[in-house]
């Protein structure tokens, strides 16, 4: 597992990089890390052939990670969990929103952030009961602030894309101790990474740790075997297993499409296209992070 963190200064000369089993990445520990990928495993997962979420929410991986990170975003911190598409980050963002809201904890969620409209509108979402109504933009914004300054919250921006001034601007006057922020990116390249750091967010930033081929197969072949789905031969489905390369997204997918009968001829499963298929459609769901420096996108 690599959890590494980039751009925020503070954080880096404090907390510097975990390189190995047990060690802390600032609180978080990574044997913690490690039981949130056997946990996220089953969340992300198809939840018609899978375990109830309950015993997740009650596993002691989940509730290590999930207070260890949750308890930095309430303590006001920003950052960035950027990797690959499909590969659970959304899954881990519904989590802690739900986490959030049972502690009655203000906390909103945007599907998708590529604007300030977007914080913004996450920023409605924890504070309901704040009056913005006939307001202008700035004004509603001012007052959204206000209220995350009486009483703190969290903001979870999923699927980032960009980060204008204007936004930046926004999410600094959330510091210290207004609103905790994590925003999820899709980062599948080298390439995309460096983008993501030209943002220049302040943010610490934390890799999304990949599940194991064997993690990857025990998770198929439960949902197989929970399910009417087709039986699928063993070396067919450790090659699914290695075709995820630790996505939990990914293999949500292919189990979904793996009781479509195109992908199926004389009883024999096309696995070629099926993983074909499914690398189009979680590629092409999202778009990566890209340069915008433009003001404005409220």
């Amino acid at each position: 597992m690599d959890v590494g963190s980039i751009n925020d200064s503070r954080d880096q000369s404090r907390q510097g990089k975990v390189r190995g089993a047990g060690r802390s990445w600032g609180t978080i520990r990574v044997d913690a890390v490690n039981r949130f990928v056997e946990m996220a495993l089953v969340c992300d997962a198809n939840t018609s052939v899978t375990h109830p979420p309950s015993r997740i929410v009650q596993s002691r991986g989940f509730q290590a990670f999930s207070a260890e990170l949750g308890s930095r975003l309430q303590a006001g911190s920003h950052l960035i969990l950027y990797g690959p598409r499909g590969g659970g980050k959304s899954t881990l963002l519904a989590i802690l929103r739900d986490q959030n809201r049972s502690m009655g904890a203000p906390c909103g969620l945007a599907p998708v952030t590529s604007g300030l409209s977007d914080i913004v509108a996450a920023l409605a979402q924890a504070y309901p009961g704040t009056d913005v109504e006939g307001l202008g933009r700035r004004a509603a914004r001012a007052r959204l602030r206000m209220a995350a300054d009486r009483v703190s919250g969290v903001l979870l921006l999923d699927h980032a894309t960009g980060i204008t001034t204007a936004m930046l601007g926004y999410l600094r006057r959330l510091r210290g101790g207004i609103a905790g922020a994590l925003l999820a990116v899709d980062v599948d390249t080298p390439h995309e990474r460096e983008r993501m750091r030209a943002w220049h967010a302040g943010a610490l930033s934390i890799q999304m740790p990949p599940a194991s081929d064997r993690q990857m197969h025990q998770l198929l072949m439960e949902a197989i075997q929970s399910s009417d789905l087709p039986q699928v031969e063993s070396k067919l489905a450790q090659q699914i297993a290695h075709g995820a390369r630790g996505r939990i997204g990914w293999l949500n997918e292919c189990i979904r499409r793996l009781g479509m009968q195109e992908y199926w001829r004389d009883g024999r499963l096309h696995l070629a296209a099926l993983c074909t298929d499914t690398e189009i459609v979680i590629r092409e769901s999202r778009c990566g992070p890209r340069m915008s420096w433009r003001s404005g996108g409220a």
